[in-house]
């Protein structure tokens, strides 16, 4: 017998407040849909509709969100989902969902995001990207940027790189530079949001140590946040003076890094 509408959606509200696509992706329709109006967005066929699900997931957690708060109304064709993802220090209402049932299986969903919400997903990247930076956890660091992500530093000294391309390279160079350098506490943080709210503006000054001496860097990031991904940013700091710095403490006086 198949499963009734509102044992449907209890699974599905289930897996929507894990943020987890498994407990109710096997009772999509082989020839489903899933579409987001508001982004013109159309997927058709189970496999592809659970994978951008799982997709979406990945993407949630991976900007900090955790879990969600679903609220489930049985409508004559389907059932309506609502939901209001959280976090660590962030919560909002994040869509609303009109899925349609036939023969105990979803045939359709049409998700409706709060596309507003971006500013809020930005900023909870931006608070994960400082405090891995103050932990020193450099791989958690890299995994905040998108695969594909350009990073530029405009007040870059000549002969060293301003743009920086692929999440695996800033993982190496993160890599590279915890033998030498140890951050301690980030102060004076300020966040402006800006007309896009994918792209924030981020003052903050971090504490540092260079082989046991310490020095302050104020810095400035332009970051742009996409699906819980940095993928672009433009630090600007004074370059010029830690490379004075590195040159100091190298007892070769180089600056190479």
């Amino acid at each position: 017998m198949p499963p009734t509408v509102s044992e449907i959606a209890e699974l599905v509200r289930d897996g929507l407040s894990a943020l987890d696509v498994t407990p109710f992706g096997g009772l999509f329709a082989a020839d489903a849909v899933y579409e987001v109006p508001f982004l013109g967005e159309r997927i058709e066929g189970r496999d592809a509709v659970v994978a951008t699900l799982a997709a979406g997931g990945v993407r949630a957690r991976s900007a900090g969100l955790t879990k969600a708060q679903v609220t489930t109304t049985l409508a004559e064709s389907g059932f309506v989902v609502e939901l209001v993802v959280s976090g660590p220090g962030v919560e909002f209402p994040s869509s609303v969902g009109i899925l349609t049932v036939a023969g105990g299986e979803i045939t359709s969903y049409r998700d409706y995001p709060n596309v507003s919400a971006a500013s809020k997903l930005a900023r909870a990247v931006f608070d994960r990207f400082l405090a891995a930076s103050v932990e020193n956890r450099w791989d958690d660091l890299a995994d905040l940027y998108a695969e594909d992500v350009t990073l530029e530093m405009p007040f870059t000294l000549p002969g060293m790189p301003r743009v920086t391309k692929g999440r695996e390279e800033l993982r190496r160079r993160f890599r590279a530079a915890a033998g030498s350098r140890r951050i301690t506490k980030a102060e004076n943080v300020v966040v402006h949001e800006t007309a896009d709210p994918s792209v924030l503006v981020a003052e903050f000054d971090l504490h540092q140590e260079v082989r046991g001496s310490a020095f302050v860097a104020a810095y400035v990031m332009v970051l742009t946040v996409q699906n819980g991904l940095i993928t672009h940013s433009r630090d600007y700091t004074d370059t010029a003076a830690a490379a004075e710095r590195l040159k100091a403490w190298s007892p070769a006086g180089s600056t190479a890094g």
